[in-house]
């Protein structure tokens, strides 16, 4: 009894410094799922939240976008799952604290997040940075995760200077890819595209986004000094094998870890053509992670949630429910 009291009173203490708390609001007009907010390292993360008594669902955006992305995808999971979409910090509705917005930043705030949610057995849905920040998550808490469902990943782009080259450079031309992050890691250059002319959004978002749709990702990013987030993203990719060190490290650590971890169930999205979920990544998968359950969900280049948001969710959904979880 004195044991259960003292858990309780730990409980009550943590929860005094950890409240969620959730809005009378939507988070948009056309995302209906109630705004929820939890303070992290002094900040709000922004997060929608299904509830329901499934096992929990968390997904993970990257850049330039926010929980939004995942709006026509969660309607097919939360009948039978808890579904969470949460903006990493500086992103969509959460705060823009005075950060560096290192990749180890976001590292830090997502297991903040996970802890004040205390969320356990969970199955995380990740795409572009979000991926390398779920498998990085999931290799430093590896029983707090049970599977991962990935399309558009960093993974494994431990080098894009080394990603295979095609003959003649296309839009979707991974050397194309090469060349923006090399002049996005140029100082002065890259705060001209990013911050100033806010190339991500203007420039590589799907053209069939209605204006209103488009709206949705420019809002959180309306003013320039809002747009770092956006510059640091790119400039953290490791072309070098060394630095940022975090990323390199990291890459180090989960990717064994993938490897090695065979009960971890695992599921790739692929589209045509897809930007770098190509298929030299594909076939990368094949060889490193066979255990990986690869779906093709149809057509898209990178922000395929935009293309195909249907077929992914009921290719998580499926996949879920064969796993039994």
């Amino acid at each position: 009894m004195r044991a259960l009291i003292k858990n309780l009173c730990i409980a009550l203490i943590l929860s005094c410094f950890m409240t969620a708390t959730v809005t009378a609001e939507n988070a948009r007009h056309d995302f209906p799922y109630k705004s929820h907010y939890v303070e992290v390292n002094g900040s709000k993360m922004h997060y929608v939240d299904t509830g329901g008594k499934g096992t929990p669902i968390v997904m993970l955006h990257g850049q330039p976008t926010w929980s939004y992305l995942w709006r026509n995808v969660i309607p097919y999971l939360e009948d039978n799952h808890r579904v969470i979409a949460l903006d990493l910090i500086g992103f969509g509705k959460s705060d823009k604290p005075n950060l560096a917005y290192t990749v180890k930043n976001h590292a830090t705030y997502l297991a903040g997040f996970m802890d004040a949610l205390a969320l356990d057995d969970v199955t995380l849905v990740v795409h572009d940075w979000g991926s390398f920040l779920g498998f990085d998550y999931t290799a430093r808490n590896p029983n707090r995760v049970k599977a991962i469902a990935f399309m558009e990943a960093l993974l494994p782009f431990e080098n894009i200077m080394e990603y295979p080259l095609k003959p003649a450079p296309e839009p979707t031309d991974p050397r194309s890819y090469a060349t923006f992050v090399k002049q996005v890691k140029t100082q002065g250059l890259g705060e001209k595209m990013i911050i100033e002319d806010n190339v991500f959004l203007t420039q590589m978002l799907p053209r069939t986004l209605s204006a209103d749709e488009l709206d949705a990702y420019l809002e959180p990013f309306a003013q320039g000094k809002n747009r770092l987030p956006m510059l640091q993203l790119p400039r953290s990719l490791v072309t070098d094998g060394q630095s940022p060190v975090y990323v390199a490290s990291s890459f180090t650590n989960f990717i064994p870890f993938l490897k090695q971890k065979i009960d971890l169930p695992l599921l790739m999205l692929t589209v045509t053509p897809g930007a770098i979920g190509t298929e030299w990544q594909v076939n990368w998968v094949k060889e490193h992670l066979p255990r990986t359950e690869i779906v093709a969900v149809g057509k898209g280049i990178h922000f395929i949630q935009e293309n195909e948001p249907d077929n992914i969710g009921k290719a998580v959904a499926s996949w879920m429910k064969r796993n039994h979880f």
